[in-house]
């Protein structure tokens, strides 16, 4: 019997130690074999109609992203853009219902307009860990009322329609450095971003930059995100 026993625990610790990878665990070590720089790539505003298109740029460079969504545009018309963003890897993130300036609100309103957003994601996409405020708005009562972890960004002006694609393609070469987070919008017509996308990646991969979601990067900088700061990349975060 006792041989029995001993022979059940070595056969569970030998299986325990070939626990499959995950995908993003295989995808992560892939990765970095083949990149020693790392940018997370987000988007504001979305879903849209232009989101596919994005979607089609990070694909063609085996690269992922986190979308952060507003929650009054996530429904069944948008249901297929966001599932097909999960499976390519992509993550999807909290960034209001409304689209409001946080700090104007009552500490029900933003509890509602972050609530709101994460029950509409959860129909179709795995719980939102991330949160930006509209306009980097926010005060004390919205770190303390939104469960999320705040995240911020580097961002070359793309949601301004005077802002050129070269100027944009510019504006992330000039931002672009290990582990910092591109701030970029995804809104309904806003094609310069995605024309400059479609250059700065091949332009940044072969400099040796791999792109990722903001939960990928926080895996491959081994860093443990914390409440009440708002991380512009993996070792910056402002309070």
């Amino acid at each position: 019997m006792k041989q029995l026993f001993y022979a059940a625990a070595l056969l569970a610790i030998t299986l325990a130690g070939c626990t499959p990878k995950s995908a993003q665990d295989k995808r992560i070590e892939e990765l970095t074999k083949r990149y020693d720089k790392f940018i997370a790539l987000t988007f504001d505003d979305g879903p849209s109609t232009l989101t596919p298109k994005i979607l089609d740029i990070l694909e063609e460079y085996d690269a992922t992203a986190t979308f952060f969504v507003i929650g009054n545009q996530v429904d069944s018309t948008t249901e297929p853009i966001i599932r097909r963003a999960v499976s390519m890897g992509c993550e999807i993130a909290n960034h209001s219902f409304t689209h409001p300036y946080m700090s104007k609100l009552s500490p029900e309103e933003q509890i509602a307009e972050a609530q709101k957003t994460t029950s509409a994601i959860e129909q179709y996409a795995p719980t939102p860990k991330y949160f930006r405020p509209p306009y980097m708005d926010a005060d004390e009562i919205t770190h303390s009322v939104v469960p999320q972890i705040f995240i911020g960004g580097h961002c070359p002006s793309d949601w301004d329609s005077n802002v050129s694609v070269e100027e944009r393609y510019e504006g992330l070469l000039e931002r672009a450095k290990d582990g910092v987070i591109f701030l970029l919008h995804d809104f309904k017509d806003n094609v310069g971003t995605a024309e400059a996308l479609a250059r700065v990646l091949p332009t940044l991969q072969a400099q040796g930059y791999g792109f990722v979601s903001v939960s990928e990067l926080f895996t491959i900088k081994n860093v443990t995100p914390q409440k009440g700061i708002i991380y512009r990349s993996a070792d910056t975060a402002e309070k």
